[in-house]
């Protein structure tokens, strides 16, 4: 371990994230812990001491029959403290983890692919579920991985626990995105890029010993994992848990947790907080008290200014201090956080739309805008470059580039997959000696904080102007209705398609039975043309929830695409698009 100065005080850092996890258990004992919630009336805890000792208990269990330094855990459980548990015991087993998603939607055999796809990629010879989601991996074709139900620990095994033979450098977890292609990757996170990025999360909100954090995000997600559970674990903090389904079936419930626990962080999406604002009742809100939130992170997805002052208003009377908000900024391969912006009300620029075609950030000058979110500065440690992505030279301040990261928390690159991992890690900017990772996103640096522009491999190039698909998918969405749960997909067309630019847009079916389709086609085009001065959209109606997600509910848009193109999406109305070689209505395309 190190130790470094904080406010006066020496603190040790420790050199594993192991390490920090028995630290926690020593200093918080069982004063401390994790509590999830089933519902609203029932819920398990576990305090830290307690957690450690199961975990040490579970441990020798697993390397008993062989496990341990070097082997790969696959965790696949529904929400709930056994995911938790599983964390540790592999962990206190010196093993590497991968969580998988199992919650099944409407499509059963994509849940088991993926399951078969992360176990044959990371190798693993071992996956722990538990008895809800033990049949999909009993239907999975799994190799020679043996599946473990987490039962019940041993406890009389705690005390032969030895520490395992790792360092900073140990591989701690496998944290598999979704990709717009819907094939995961596996991101090779060390203890060592854990430890920096709680440490930069620490610097950034200063979660004190009282401090909460409340949340129900998924577990298997970077933000979730490392955001929600990860982070209070490193601290020694209560955390207040509850499921995905449980939120989006009541919304309500998550913020009767904060009022009810004291809540002081929390984190989640945008889409979560415009939800909230949208369906809590004035009855429900007069029983909510929200004063004891300090810290409120709005990421993993674009952040609209509507929704933080939707939310913000909304709840004031429930004491809600506007300057709780965190606009963040972050994604897997830098573990988690890159920037945030706390301690203030949430800043954005009202940039005009002729310059960021052009790439520029400039002030609006018309109604031809967009509001921009500012995200921060990057947080200790780490190291923010915007860059022409075409030259690799950097650009100067306002100007978009592609957003470079360098820094400890920057993850090692891709599992197995040398030739993806050169594609985005170990660049240099001129003048610097730090390796840098092409995040992919397009960006610019705005009086020293991070503004997000959007995707570079998603942008939209018409006519030499650059334009940014997220928001013409917000001009798209907000033609047919405010439903937060509707999403939209931009997408260039190639030569071989009637009109330049495609516009899939997802419709509740109370507003498709009761207008006009063909009508609602013909405002959605007329809207994005007039706003973006395209020259020929074409618009695809669907039914809500059709377009293609990923396990963070993101839009996957190049996977909409291709699935659109080739008929496999039912539509509600279609025009100015060949789909899988008709075009459907005959409305005129211009």
């Amino acid at each position: 371990m190190t130790s470094h100065a904080n406010l006066g005080v020496a603190m040790i850092v420790p050199a594993t994230y192991l390490d920090a996890m028995q630290a926690t258990a020593a200093r918080a004992g069982d004063d401390r812990g994790i509590r999830f919630y089933t519902d609203e009336k029932t819920s398990v805890r576990r305090g830290y001491a307690e957690l450690d000792e199961r975990a040490r208990a579970r441990a020798v269990e697993l390397m008993r029959l062989g496990f341990g330094v070097g082997d790969v855990a696959v965790l696949g459980f529904e929400p709930g403290l056994g995911f938790a548990e599983s964390v540790y015991a592999a962990l206190y087993a010196g093993m590497t983890i991968a969580p998988v998603p199992v919650t099944v939607g409407r499509n059963p055999r994509s849940v088991i692919e993926r399951i078969e796809t992360i176990t044959a990629d990371s190798g693993a010879r071992l996956v722990l579920t538990d008895a809800a989601a033990r049949p999909l991996f009993d239907e999975a074709d799994l190799g020679p991985a043996l599946v473990r139900e987490l039962g019940e620990p041993d406890l009389s095994l705690a005390d032969a626990w030895t520490a395992p033979e790792i360092t900073a450098d140990s591989i701690a977890l496998l944290q598999y995105t979704s990709g717009s292609t819907g094939v995961p990757k596996g991101v090779v996170v060390t203890h060592g890029n854990l430890v920096a990025n709680e440490e930069a999360i620490g610097a950034t909100v200063h979660d004190g010993p009282d401090a909460v954090w409340v949340g129900w995000l998924p577990h298997y997600h970077d933000m979730g994992l490392i955001g929600l559970l990860l982070r209070p674990i490193y601290a020694g903090v209560d955390s207040i848990l509850t499921s995905p389904s449980r939120f989006l079936r009541r919304p309500l419930m998550w913020l009767r947790l904060i009022a009810k626990h004291r809540g002081t962080f929390t984190v989640a999406p945008d889409f979560a907080y415009r939800l909230c604002a949208q369906v809590v009742t004035d009855e429900q809100l007069a029983e909510l008290d929200l004063s004891s939130l300090t810290h409120i992170v709005t990421g993993a997805e674009p952040i609209k200014t509507s929704t933080v002052e939707a939310f913000t208003s909304r709840f004031a009377a429930a004491g809600l201090d506007p300057a709780a908000m965190i606009p963040a900024y972050g994604m897997a391969e830098t573990t988690l956080i890159i920037s945030a912006a706390s301690g203030r009300e949430v800043r954005s620029l009202s940039a005009d739309l002729g310059g960021i075609e052009r790439g520029d950030l400039l002030p609006a000058v018309d109604d031809r805008s967009v509001d921009l979110v500012l995200c921060g500065p990057p947080v200790p440690g780490s190291t923010v470059a915007i860059v022409d992505p075409a030259t690799c030279t950097p650009v100067p301040d306002g100007r978009i580039g592609e957003i470079w990261v360098s820094g400890p928390s920057v993850t090692q690159g891709y599992w197995g997959r040398p030739d993806a991992t050169a594609e985005v890690y170990g660049f240099h900017v001129p003048g610097t000696d730090d390796p840098f990772l092409r995040t992919g996103d397009l960006g610019a640096m705005i009086e020293g904080e991070v503004v997000v522009a959007g995707r570079l491999k998603d942008l939209i190039i018409s006519h030499g102007r650059n334009v940014f698909p997220q928001d013409v998918e917000a001009t798209a969405s907000a033609v047919v209705g405010t439903d937060p749960s509707c999403l939209s997909a931009a997408f260039a067309l190639d030569e071989h398609q009637p009109t330049e630019v495609g516009v899939a847009v997802e419709v509740d079916p109370r507003t498709l039975a009761s207008g006009d389709a063909d009508a609602l086609v013909r405002d959605v085009r007329r809207a994005v043309m007039s706003e973006f001065g395209l020259p020929s959209v074409g618009i695809a109606l669907l039914r809500k929830g059709t377009l293609p997600r990923t396990t963070s509910g993101k839009i996957q848009r190049r996977r909409a695409r291709a699935e659109l193109l080739a008929g496999d999406l039912t539509l509600a109305a279609v025009d100015g698009i060949t789909v899988d070689g008709e075009r459907a209505l005959d409305v005129p395309v211009t």
